[in-house]
């Protein structure tokens, strides 16, 4: 989606002078002869439709501020198809004085429905809502989704979340209405609450576009999971973020268009069964559940976090039908057990990439987890990140015991590496065995998931790790593999 930031003039200027280029300098505007003339007359001269895509670029704030650069700008933010509400610096400011929170929910909830007012496209592509908003504020909410589906929205976003970390009492979520997708729905002109100002009258159509549906700190139960399956024929991307009324989840069916799916957090789930899919990827971060998945031809990344230790829970025997086809397999592993070289795992003849998040607090050894990447003997890149807050330091010898030839290997990272005695058995492991091996990337950067700056003391010690990791490797690894530190 959007990615660059138009704050001026200028880059708009630049922006258009791209778009140019793409379309052809003839199609675009004409300015005859003329060899002196300001930015305004360029502005002006610009096609309702390029300015509109140029405007596309920009948040709804950022758009409407460009009314002010010409007259001819005056009014065409209202015809805008993406409207991406984000307000990050209120948010913000909430954290760090919740006091805040109820005027500032006010004043974005009446910012939301002013331009909603004065919008007059009759299509929408992005509709994103980016605010610390609950249930409280379900009114409004609801009008929002209701007036995005009227427009024949195509990606649609509900990021309620208080901040990036996403842990809520999921009790004050707002629970996303099941109407939606059962009954055509009438918008009236009628004022419903005192945060709702009158909204105009449209009327919710058959949901024929909607590709994309992003929900977090938003509530949806399994009804109507089921009903948005059957109304949304063309749904693509599915993302659901701590809902608390998840309980068995179920997506089934051929003729579904379901690529990619992505359950995180929902404490209250207790299955989740994928079957005869289009499924391409699949992310479940949460505690330890029974999962099936089976006969989706088209899965071929499987992402599974949390809870999950990858072992314990007869992970593999659950994801055993997907296994033929995958590709790319993320692990998170936080209690790595001692004797995992024992253990037996099931081949995974097509995984290129191995991912695995693993906890990392002593300097115990890491080399069973290479027990994973000889499961895979295709593999071409392997990445581990070790997640510690305090390392523990050891003087213990370098193992060197494990021998495996991996013939596919090309790149090996592994970020949160100190310097220990475990990251660097690790890293020897994967030079000594990987004969197709290109490139060792290490990053010793602070692996916590902490909001708060970092410290002069980590930033010591990250450089003594970046150090440690030249000293420890700089010198064995030679033979045309290149070494990098971050």
């Amino acid at each position: 989606m959007k990615s660059p930031r138009i704050h001026n003039l200028n880059d708009i200027l630049i922006m258009a002078e791209q778009i140019k280029g793409e379309i052809g300098s003839n199609e675009f505007f004409d300015l005859g002869n003329q060899h002196d003339y300001n930015p305004e007359d360029v502005v002006s001269r610009m096609p309702d439709d390029i300015l509109i895509t140029i405007l596309s670029y920009l948040t709804v704030k950022e758009a409407a501020v460009t009314s002010h650069l010409s007259k001819r700008w005056r009014h065409l933010w209202r015809r805008t198809v993406h409207l991406d509400f984000e307000d990050n610096g209120r948010k913000e400011q909430i954290l760090l004085q919740p006091k805040l929170r109820l005027p500032a929910r006010n004043r974005y909830i009446n910012w939301v429905n002013r331009v909603m007012c004065h919008h007059n496209s009759p299509m929408i592509e992005d509709f994103v809502i980016s605010f610390n908003l609950d249930k409280q504020s379900k009114g409004a909410i609801t009008k929002w989704i209701e007036f995005a589906m009227s427009k024949n929205v195509q990606n649609l976003e509900l990021n309620l979340m208080e901040d990036e970390d996403g842990f809520s009492d999921d009790v004050r979520n707002f629970v996303f209405p099941i109407k939606i997708f059962i009954k055509k729905t009438r918008l009236s002109c009628r004022q419903h609450s005192m945060n709702v100002p009158p909204m105009p009258f449209t009327m919710v159509r058959e949901i024929k576009f909607l590709k994309t549906l992003i929900l977090k700190c938003v509530n949806i139960n399994d009804e109507t999971i089921g009903e948005m399956m059957k109304s949304c024929q063309v749904l693509e991307h599915l993302h659901i973020h701590n809902s608390g009324h998840l309980v068995k989840l179920i997506i089934r069916g051929p003729a579904l268009a379901l690529r990619k799916l992505e359950i995180r957090q929902c404490l209250g789930l207790q299955s989740i069964e994928i079957r005869d899919s289009n499924l391409a990827l699949f992310e479940y971060l949460g505690s330890g559940i029974p999962l099936t998945l089976n006969n989706n031809p088209s899965l071929e990344t499987v992402y599974l976090g949390a809870g999950y230790s990858g072992i314990e829970n007869n992970l593999f025997q659950q994801i055993s039908g997907c296994l033929p086809y995958l590709r790319n397999l993320r692990l998170n592993i936080y209690r790595p057990k001692n004797n995992m070289h024992l253990l037996s795992f099931p081949e995974m003849p097509k995984v290129k990439e191995f991912s695995i998040i693993v906890g990392a607090w002593n300097d115990d050894s890491l080399l069973g987890l290479t027990c994973l990447a000889k499961a895979c003997p295709n593999l071409q890149e392997f990445k581990i990140q070790l997640i510690w807050i305090t390392p523990v330091i050891t003087a213990r010898e370098i193992m060197h015991g494990m021998r495996h030839t991996h013939k596919h290997l090309e790149v090996v990272e592994i970020a949160g590496y100190f310097g220990r005695t475990s990251d660097l058995e690790l890293a020897l492991y994967f030079y000594d065995n990987s004969v197709a091996l290109k490139k060792i990337v290490v990053c010793p950067a602070y692996p916590t998931m902490s909001r708060k700056p970092i410290s002069s003391d980590i930033l010591r010690k990250q450089r003594l790790a970046r150090l440690a990791a030249r000293l420890q490797l700089g010198h064995r690894i030679s033979r045309g593999v290149e070494l990098v530190i971050f």
